[in-house]
């Protein structure tokens, strides 16, 4: 073991997500190497006092091992010079610093601390300036004591930036009382990492704090897994799993999570739906928008006919009953949805229902839920089709807790008086919110999609659900248009939906 101080010159690289760390340090021997886990950050100036390892590293030669250290408060001038010289605070440079120690000496730290208005008596420094070198060396020093502190609860260094940006001062009480808020607030920490901290922190594994968690988790799982809400009992069952706990004791706590409004509890048919508030609000408004958007409009039925007629001409087609009424039904209502198993003749209705608007002058949009159905789209129609995320102008990313958000929203709505909508059934409750918000009232939505294909990888089954409710107009298209040397495929598709078992007679 090797004992060795000084000031850390140069940090080469830092891991923020574990503290994985090398450096460089100045000591009175000369430079040295130096490799570990600093769970809390560290910065270039500070005095390093460490116990070490030396290891020869096969590609980067000779190393220290950092076995533990201390991070001493600089002392001394030329210390305290460095360090604030070294771009651990803002807005001070070498030369800054060198002023700043000259003037006020050894006790440099003790007047930024005490009386930051002083440091306006060094020339380059305002008062403004001297109250935000003020600010961040508090800072400074309480993240360090933060940071020092979660870290004995086995949390990262970057995790406890994050931590400690949330809950500031605040950091210390709720670490004691009721870690499970660091689930609720601080996105990347779920349930079971809180339980760890949990436990660390002595919590009582029958905890009020640690049962609530387990229920709001339990249905974050759920919303995972596709689902919008859990059956009551199912969410027992499975957060008394998690627990092992009997759901009588689970059960006690869902009243608590109604009266902080953290759950919603809906009863339908005898069965108590339980949901993130955010789910449940989100349903509701999907429900709400699409009743407002599905308008209907005027249209004469004699001078409809003669349209389709001609466009039948010109395009070399005869629609059956049923895509005759989708065309037309279109025409008449805000919303209308398409569906019918593969080869039924959707893609073909479709480019009947633009000719239609295009006669009219309308301005017609198309979209998909992914890439490859839009481009699907584009080619089948000759419109350019768009993924539902680019219509909306997505912006910003999933990247830490910075959540992507639409442009196109209420606010700034699209500009159109046709959307059409494929692959429906892959669209889920949180998309199409989003789209429904960028939609005003008066511009016919068309979902084309046949439900029992992909379903959405994310919560809800919309189309499904929006068929089921009876309210808004459904072509169902049945009768099989399309005909190809793999055509067994489509008619085994019907076979399938229909319950019967699929013909493999053909090989």
């Amino acid at each position: 073991m090797a004992h060795l101080e000084g000031y850390i010159s140069r940090i080469c690289y830092h891991n923020e997500n574990n503290g994985y760390t090398v450096l460089e340090l100045e000591t009175t021997h000369g430079d040295e190497i130096l490799v570990g886990y600093f769970r809390f950050g560290i910065d270039e100036g500070e005095y390093l006092s460490a116990e070490t390892e030396f290891v020869e590293h096969p590609v980067h030669g000779p190393q220290y091992s950092v076995q533990s250290f201390e991070i001493r408060q600089p002392q001394g001038k030329e210390a305290m010079e460095r360090y604030l010289g070294s771009g651990a605070i803002k807005g001070i440079g070498a030369a800054l610093a060198g002023r700043i120690v000259k003037k006020f000496k050894g006790n440099s730290f003790d007047i930024i601390e005490n009386e930051p208005e002083r440091l306006a008596e060094v020339k380059g420094i305002s008062l403004k300036k001297a109250m935000d070198i003020a600010v961040q060396f508090q800072e400074k020093q309480e993240l360090r004591h933060a940071m020092m502190f979660l870290a004995d609860y086995g949390i990262s260094s970057h995790m406890a930036v994050r931590i400690y940006e949330e809950y500031g001062g605040e950091m210390y009480e709720i670490m004691k009382t009721n870690p499970y808020r660091l689930a609720e607030d601080i996105y990347g920490i779920g349930f079971k990492v809180a339980d760890s901290i949990a436990a660390r922190a002595g919590i009582a594994p029958d905890s009020g704090f640690r049962i609530c968690a387990a229920i709001l988790y339990a249905l974050q799982q759920g919303v995972l897994a596709g689902h919008v809400y859990l059956p009551k009992e199912r969410l027992l069952y499975y957060t008394g799993e998690l627990l092992s706990m009997e759901e009588v004791f689970v059960e006690e706590h869902l009243m608590e999570l109604l009266l902080d409004k953290k759950i919603q509890i809906w009863p339908v048919d005898d069965v108590d739906r339980v949901y993130l508030s955010t789910f449940y609000y989100m349903e509701r408004n999907v429900s709400r928008m699409l009743v407002e958007r599905n308008v209907h409009f005027s249209v004469d039925e004699k001078e409809f006919d003669q349209v389709l007629r001609e466009l039948e001409e010109e395009s070399d087609i005869e629609l059956d009953e049923a895509q005759k009424e989708a065309v037309s039904i279109a025409r008449q209502q805000g919303i209308v949805v398409l569906t019918g198993g593969p080869g039924t003749g959707k893609t073909t209705t479709i480019n009947l229902m633009l000719r239609c608007f295009e006669r009219d002058h309308l301005d017609i949009l198309l979209a998909a839920p992914t890439g490859r159905a839009a481009k699907r789209m584009t080619e089948a129609t000759g419109y350019e089709a768009k993924t539902i995320h680019r219509l909306l102008e997505i912006s910003g990313g999933i990247e830490d807790d910075k959540k992507y958000h639409f442009e196109r929203d209420e606010r700034n709505p699209l500009e159109a008086d046709v959307i059409v909508v494929d692959e429906m059934s892959m669209v889920d409750i949180q998309l199409m919110s989003a789209l429904l918000k960028a939609i005003l009232p008066g511009t016919r939505l068309i979902l084309v999609g046949d439900s029992n294909q992909l379903p959405s990888v994310g919560p809800g089954q919309v189309l499904r659900d929006i068929i089921e409710s009876g309210i808004f107009p459904v072509v169902r298209l049945t009768r099989i248009h399309r005909q190809s040397e793999s055509s067994h495929i489509v008619m085994n598709a019907h076979r399938i939906n229909a319950g019967k078992m699929p013909d493999i007679s053909n090989g």
